[in-house]
């Protein structure tokens, strides 16, 4: 995606500044080289689903399964800790865990009060159209299926579409709007102008420069992996409830 690329861009000339005459920078408080001194990531998880969830009591999905190459390449194994969003960013506050996935969003309140580098993905809610097919140019009188509760719905209703709410979206016929990642599992084909735009991305205490910069060369190198991450979750949970609706 054109935002992707424009990410990469930005990190890369960041890294140029960060690595210049001053040398690497540094941690303030040696997070890097603690974690891989003692050889543990300390790692905080807000429930996600499908960035982040838990199968059986164990951290699953794309982004948690990303931290554990980030650990294997450092040397590492990791240390989880599941609870709230507000809860996490407290704990970073607090040097308790050293980073905090989950789906983050850039514009998330508290964002200059922590590391936050570069967002590594930007996702988009969309009209789609069934494959075969393309979303009009305008979206007057045209109807378009959405999640139950999704804030599209509005936005939908002010470009003069019928707005009908489902909670079964993978099922539902002709147009739907959702994230574009659901879209491409579905087979969908996007269109017109994004209705929601969200940055995501991974978030470590302050004044950790270094370590940041790891984290940020890593998410961006990882972001498509990530990305394909969610579109088999999407295609698996529409697989999984049609199997469900048929018995």
């Amino acid at each position: 995606m054109r935002g992707e690329r424009g990410v990469g861009v930005l990190l890369v000339g960041w890294l140029v500044l960060a690595t210049g005459a001053c040398g690497l920078p540094r941690d303030t408080h040696g997070t890097q080289a603690r974690i891989q001194q003692e050889g543990l990531l300390r790692v905080g998880l807000v429930r996600h689903a499908p960035w982040t969830e838990l199968l059986d009591g164990k951290p699953t999905g794309p982004e948690a399964q990303a931290v554990a190459q980030l650990a294997e390449q450092l040397g590492a194994r990791v240390a989880w800790t599941v609870a709230p969003e507000a809860e996490l960013m407290h704990a970073l506050k607090e040097r308790a865990v050293d980073l905090v996935i989950g789906g983050i969003p850039a514009k998330a309140p508290w964002a200059k009060q922590l590391g936050t580098g570069h967002p590594y993905l930007t996702t988009q809610v969309r009209v789609g159209a069934p494959p075969g097919q393309s979303v009009p140019e305008t979206l007057e009188g045209l109807t378009v299926f959405v999640a139950r509760g999704s804030d599209a719905g509005p936005r939908l209703q002010e470009e003069g579409a019928h707005v009908r709410e489902t909670d079964a979206l993978h099922e539902a016929p002709g147009f739907r709007a959702a994230w574009d990642w659901q879209l491409a599992a579905w087979g969908y084909v996007p269109g017109g102008a994004p209705l929601r735009e969200e940055q995501r991305m991974w978030v470590v205490p302050a004044g950790e420069n270094r370590w940041l910069l790891t984290v940020d060369r890593f998410v961006v190198e990882h972001a498509q992996d990530i990305r394909q991450g969610l579109i088999a979750a999407a295609q698996s949970r529409a697989s999984r409830a049609s199997a469900e609706g048929r018995r």
